[in-house]
């Protein structure tokens, strides 16, 4: 891990721009674990819910199907956000957006 989290700016040997494969993205972050906890989900679940935040979903798995869902992340074939899910939570997101 490199950046503010990881202490660190750089790999001491990685190049990124000759290591990573064409039609493939670097994504950074800049913040600090604290600045990720701060996140407002609340709002971000309420405004996908009104439809005013868009958010293209390209695959659904369940938990257990986790490994199938990073291959798809690793190999761009998701065609949008992966969501993956937890079956055990459903009853009770239910309950808690009926609250």
């Amino acid at each position: 891990m490199t950046g503010i989290v990881g202490n660190k700016w750089s790999f001491d040997t990685f190049a990124p721009m000759e290591a990573i494969p064409t039609a493939v993205c670097l994504t950074t972050y800049a913040g600090e674990s604290d600045d990720f906890m701060r996140t407002p989900l609340a709002e971000l679940i309420e405004q996908i819910s009104a439809g005013t935040l868009k958010v293209q979903v390209g695959k659904i798995f369940r938990l257990d199907e986790i490994v199938e869902a990073h291959r798809c992340m690793e190999e761009n074939k998701a065609g949008g956000k992966i969501v993956v899910f937890d079956l055990s939570l459903i009853g009770k997101l239910e309950l808690h957006s009926r609250a």
